[in-house]
C-alpha cells in the first residue's frame, strides 16, 4: 500500500513538471514571436529612412491588385530581414548557457585545464611571446571565454535594436545620460524600460528555466526506475 502510493505520488509529481515544462516551451515561442517584432520595425524603421522615393512607393501601393501585393511583400521583407536577424542574436546571446549545460563538454574542458602544461611568464619575456603563453595557458577554456565575450558583444548591439524600438526617454541616448546623471527620475519611459529588459533576457530566462526543467524531469525519472 506505501509503495502503491509512494508512486502515484512519483507520477503526479513527473506530471506536474511535464506540464511546467511544456507551459515554459509554450511561454519561449510566445515571447520569442514578442521579441521579433521590434527587429522586424527597427528593420522596417532603417528602410523607410533610406528610402529615396517615398512618392513612388505611395503611387505603387495605391494601384488596385498590385499595391496590397508590394504592401503585404513589403511587410513580409521586414519580418524576415527580422526573423533572421533576431535568430543570429539569440543564438549567440544563448550559446554560453548551451555549452554549459553540455556536462561531457564541460567534463574535458575542466580535465584539459587541469592536466595541460602552462608556459611560465617571465618578467624579461618578449611581449609577443608573453601574449602567446598567455593565449596558450588559457586555450582549454578559450571557447568559453569566446562564447562569452561574443553573447556580451551581441548584447549591446541587441540593446541598440531594441532602444530604437522602446526608447527609454526622448531625445536620445544623450538626453538618457543627462536624466540618469541629474537624477530625473520621472522623465524616463518606464513602460518602455519593462519592454527592452523582457526583450533582451526573456527568451534567455525562459531556456533557463527550460534546462532545469528538463534536468529535474530527468533526475525524477531515473530515481523512480531504480525503485521500480
Amino acid at each position: 500500500m506505501n509503495q502503491s502510493k509512494s508512486t502515484n505520488r512519483g507520477t503526479d509529481t513527473r506530471t506536474f513538471i511535464k506540464i511546467l515544462y511544456w507551459a515554459a516551451v509554450i511561454c519561449g515561442i510566445w515571447f520569442a514571436y514578442l521579441n521579433i517584432q521590434p527587429y522586424a520595425h527597427a528593420i522596417k524603421i532603417i528602410i523607410g529612412n533610406t528610402a529615396t522615393d517615398s512618392t513612388l512607393l505611395q503611387f505603387i501601393y495605391s494601384i488596385p491588385l498590385i499595391g496590397p501585393i508590394a504592401a503585404t511583400a513589403g511587410t513580409a521583407l521586414h519580418w524576415f530581414v527580422g526573423l533572421l536577424i533576431w535568430i543570429i542574436v539569440q543564438t549567440i546571446e544563448v550559446f554560453p548557457i548551451i555549452l554549459k549545460r553540455d556536462r561531457a563538454f564541460m567534463k574535458v574542458l575542466i580535465n584539459k585545464a587541469q592536466t595541460a602544461d602552462k608556459f611560465e611568464i617571465k618578467d624579461n619575456d618578449d611581449p609577443t611571446l608573453a601574449t602567446l603563453k598567455r593565449w596558450y595557458n588559457s586555450f582549454p577554456t578559450l571557447t568559453m571565454t569566446s562564447a562569452r565575450n561574443l553573447a556580451l558583444f551581441v548584447y549591446a548591439i541587441d540593446f541598440c535594436f531594441c532602444a530604437l524600438v522602446y526608447p527609454p526617454c526622448e531625445d536620445g541616448f544623450g538626453q538618457l545620460m543627462f536624466i540618469l546623471a541629474s537624477g530625473q527620475w520621472g522623465q524616463i519611459d518606464w513602460k518602455n524600460v519593462t519592454l527592452l529588459l523582457v526583450t533582451l533576457f526573456a527568451i534567455e530566462a525562459i531556456i533557463k528555466l527550460i534546462f532545469w526543467l528538463g534536468e529535474i524531469a530527468y533526475f525524477m525519472k531515473s530515481a523512480h526506475s531504480r525503485q521500480a
